[in-house]
């Protein structure tokens, strides 16, 4: 039997474990991934190896004792080939479907999540019940890279960094508001100043969110120091602080914020006219072809966010 059909079609686990562990950077980690022993995972990785007539990863001792070798690096770079091109087959098939099957697999900022999507996947559900979802959590550098490593099949993010494979379908043009407890002293105002907000404690994202870097230069712009009680590279923190009373937490979500009387806060837009609205888009791969489930969800979000408009 020749290398080239025995590599893909005997060993397609061994291939599996191998890609995990060059993702996890260790056997440990890879097996807290697929939840199988690393003792199992590296028996796999090591038929491979002599199937493949060659070590595919350098072991060491320490942080840095595992590398991928030079044709460990050729191997996962063509089996990352293969899964794109595996991918699109299935997205492809699942097409002939039309929307009778098919997972939308995406990606979105957490507070994004909370304001937008529960209500759009609630009725997306509705109107085609056979889809199934995967949804994954992170920041908007990663969002982008999953993008592009066609991780998933699309992203929404805030303020998404730029990159030439990169298309935004669709964009909207987000405001900065307070979220303030409904028995704050603010809470009765129409708008807010930063200068407002100043005399107050406030939750604070960390330097790991973006828009800790926009704050801190709307501060600084306005001459203000701003008393920070607590800072935090989640969202849902903030939010969750912010309810609490620990202090006025300001976030990018105005536009879908809702102050209906049963919420403990309020969302109050901030009209210093130097604070820059924050971008929200709807990220895929440039050439990426989409299964038609993630293409019409992709339409409706576009919707929500360019009303009357569809994505490229």
């Amino acid at each position: 039997m020749t290398r080239e059909s025995f590599v893909p079609l005997k060993h397609p686990l061994s291939l599996r474990y191998f890609f995990e562990v060059a993702k996890a950077g260790s056997f440990r980690k890879a097996s807290a991934q697929v939840h199988v022993a690393a003792s199992a995972i590296n028996r796999h990785v090591k038929h491979l190896e002599e199937e493949m007539g060659s070590p595919l990863f350098e072991r060491g001792r320490g942080r840095e004792g595992l590398r991928l070798t030079a044709a460990g690096e050729i191997l996962l770079y063509r089996l990352k080939r293969a899964m794109t091109e595996l991918g699109a087959a299935g997205s492809e098939i699942d097409a002939l479907q039309g929307l009778r099957r098919g997972t939308v697999n995406f990606g979105a900022n957490e507070g994004i999540w909370r304001e937008v999507l529960p209500g759009l996947l609630t009725q997306f559900r509705r109107d085609h019940p056979g889809i199934q979802y995967h949804v994954a959590t992170a920041h908007s550098p990663r969002l982008v890279e999953m993008v592009l490593a066609d991780e998933i099949d699309f992203a929404l993010a805030f303020n998404p960094p730029p990159h030439e494979s990169l298309t935004l379908a669709a964009r909207l043009n987000v405001g900065v508001c307070a979220m303030v407890r409904r028995n704050h002293p603010l809470a009765t105002r129409r708008a807010l100043r930063l200068r407002d907000c100043a005399p107050y404690e406030l939750v604070m994202p960390d330097a790991s969110l973006a828009l800790r870097a926009t704050l801190d230069k709307m501060f600084a712009q306005a001459g203000l120091a701003p008393q920070v009680a607590l800072t935090t590279n989640s969202y849902e923190v903030m939010r969750s602080a912010a309810e609490s009373g620990i202090g006025i937490a300001i976030l990018t979500q105005q536009v879908f914020a809702s102050n209906t009387r049963s919420s403990p806060v309020v969302y109050l837009p901030l009209r210093d006219g130097n604070i820059a609205p924050q971008l929200l888009a709807c990220c895929t791969r440039r050439g990426r072809t989409l299964s038609a489930a993630s293409t019409t969800m992709l339409a409706r979000i576009a919707e929500v966010l360019e009303p009357g408009s569809a994505p490229d």
